[in-house]
């Protein structure tokens, strides 16, 4: 029995991806992405922050990076965004800016 797990999106994804709607290749490469996801459920990325359980995948070509954490009680995926990636200032920024969002 293959296992599916439910993707969550919120409001910033959401607008990432009604923007996305003219780039054909970056809604390809992200809507493999997320059904990679949610086939393999946190397998399919490396463990960012044990605390609040915060998993990142990376594609090398283009460079992209997609935030999600993972639900174990309700077996749901909420996915956060995702960014090109370019330095890890800004990914520092990013994820500081996820985990404001995840404590109110």
């Amino acid at each position: 029995m293959i296992m599916t797990y439910r993707l969550v999106f919120d409001e910033v994804m959401i607008k990432q991806l009604k923007k996305l709607g003219k780039d054909k290749l970056l809604r390809n490469i992200l809507s493999r992405m997320l059904d990679r996801l949610e086939e393999r459920g946190p397998e399919a990325g490396k463990l960012l922050d044990s605390q609040l359980h915060m998993y990142e995948i990376k594609r090398k070509d283009p460079p992209l990076r997609l935030y999600f954490k993972f639900n174990l009680l309700k077996n749901e995926i909420y996915v956060f965004e995702y960014e090109m990636k370019t330095s890890k200032k800004k990914q520092k920024k990013t994820l500081s800016k996820i985990k404001k969002r995840l404590e109110t």
